[in-house]
């Protein structure tokens, strides 16, 4: 069953039926659900003009003779295809023969140019030249290839695409919603990130902890080694990002730190992050507000990725020795401070929506963290605030807290402290408190935005 889609069904419905539409552009990550949708929208529609064909090499005369294969039932086996000898050629000779429009969609599109440097090129010519009253989908999971594609002048398919959709992972009110169950969801969020295949594995357990037993914590479970797969099919050699990946693990770091953790040297350590960067696996985080222009950190942005360089992939050994008793030992208490950081992003994440419905007095301009330096009575020391959203005008200071106590007026007060060592430019303050578990009375009676686990409830 395809959850949550409708508006990405709706923006191929609306690509097929538009007479003045060629050519169209999905990706995401892998495992994102685009094979999903493009096979739901084919049987839901029951389009008997669509071509669905999945490059599964990266030679170009198997991908060739893959793909005729698969359109030759489209024009009653026509044996002229057999000796047709690119795509370039197969493209104009079905759109001059072909008695209906087909919708022609190729899944990994990437795998075909990957190892074939004119295909791109040629893709260029077919959409120009060689489509007829046809259209064309390209499906890519390699982001950065996908990308170029898409937002690089120099690349051959830049400005040939009249729909571009780039799929996402669920987001948390979405997993809320399809688990009805607040702890449950923040844990499934904090191990798929949302992504749709890995949500849809938990779906098939009894419960979440169920699931990551037998996903995780078993050297046969579905996601045990999904980490490792997943940079190997992106990466030649893995080793260095694995480095870099443990070293991220605990927490946002800067650069300096990165490479120290990792035994790298500090100046090559950028050309690796921008590739993770590039493959939407690690983000870089400024600090709002920051006068430093190179006050930036880096983390972990891909959840399954965090999760499995935190606990999975560090744990192997004992977790292939031990399956689900080596749970207590590889989760522990760091589990809960991991599900806290989990539980900052989804408030951020959530600021704009809070916004929308009046919970927020305002729309940010910018959502984030701060970090820098604060003085208690003894001394200096670093810190940090969970939520910083502001506009040109106002500003929201918050904290978050994932526990089972309620959040109580010493943890406003301690917020209100921090503020005063961030540079909030004169613009009006507001305080907001998140919690798993409620508030005192005390500060319920305080003038605060409070967000009880992450429904939108304006004070």
């Amino acid at each position: 069953m395809l959850y949550f889609r409708d508006k990405e069904m709706s923006r191929l419905s609306e690509f097929a039926s538009s007479p003045a539409k060629k050519a169209m552009a999905v990706y995401g990550r892998r495992r994102i659900g685009k094979t999903e949708l493009i096979l739901e929208y084919i049987r839901r529609d029951n389009r008997s003009d669509t071509v669905y064909f999945q490059c599964t090499s990266f030679d170009y005369n198997t991908c060739l003779g893959d793909f005729l294969n698969t359109i030759k039932p489209f024009i009653d086996n026509d044996p002229i295809l057999d000796s047709l000898r690119s795509f370039k050629d197969i493209f104009s000779y079905v759109s001059r023969i072909s008695d209906k429009p087909l919708m022609i969609v190729i899944d990994e599109f990437p795998f075909l140019c990957k190892r074939n440097d004119n295909a791109a090129v040629e893709f260029q010519w077919i959409i120009d030249h060689g489509m007829g009253e046809s259209k064309l989908v390209l499906l890519g999971s390699n982001l950065s290839f996908m990308q170029h594609q898409i937002t690089d002048a120099a690349a051959p398919l830049y400005g040939r695409f009249d729909e571009i959709l780039e799929m996402h992972p669920f987001t948390f009110a979405e997993l809320n919603q399809l688990f009805g169950n607040f702890e449950d969801a923040v844990d499934v969020y904090a191990q798929t990130g949302g992504v749709a295949q890995y949500v849809m594995f938990y779906k098939n357990y009894g419960s979440v902890a169920e699931a990551t037993a037998a996903l995780y914590f078993n050297r046969n479970g579905r996601l045990f080694q999904e980490a490792g797969n997943m940079l190997m099919q992106e990466l030649r050699d893995i080793t260095t990002y694995v480095s870099i990946l443990r070293a991220l693990s605990s927490g946002d770091k800067d650069s300096g730190q990165i490479a120290h953790k990792a035994g790298l040297d500090p100046r090559g350590i950028f050309s690796y992050l921008n590739k993770l960067i590039d493959l939407g696996i690690v983000c870089e985080v400024t600090n709002p507000l920051s006068a430093k222009k190179r006050d930036r950190r880096y983390r972990i942005v891909d959840a399954l990725m965090r999760f499995s360089y935190t606990f999975i992939e560090p744990n192997a050994s004992i977790i292939t020795a031990l399956g689900p008793d080596a749970i207590p030992y590889v989760l522990g208490e760091r589990y809960n401070e991991y599900l806290g950081s989990v539980y900052e992003d989804i408030i951020r994440a959530g600021c704009y929506e809070y916004a929308l419905h009046g919970t927020l007095p305002f729309m940010p301009m910018e959502v984030g963290k701060w970090w820098g330096n604060v003085k208690n009575e003894k001394s200096w020391h670093e810190s940090e605030v969970d939520v910083i959203a502001y506009d040109s005008s106002n500003i929201v200071i918050g904290e978050c807290k994932y526990r089972n106590k309620a959040v109580g007026i010493g943890e406003l007060n301690d917020l209100k402290a921090k503020t005063l060592f961030i540079p909030t430019h004169g613009r009006k303050i507001y305080y907001l408190l998140a919690s798993k578990s409620g508030f005192t009375d005390e500060v319920k009676a305080a003038d605060a935005i409070l967000i009880d686990q992450v429904d939108p409830i304006k004070s």
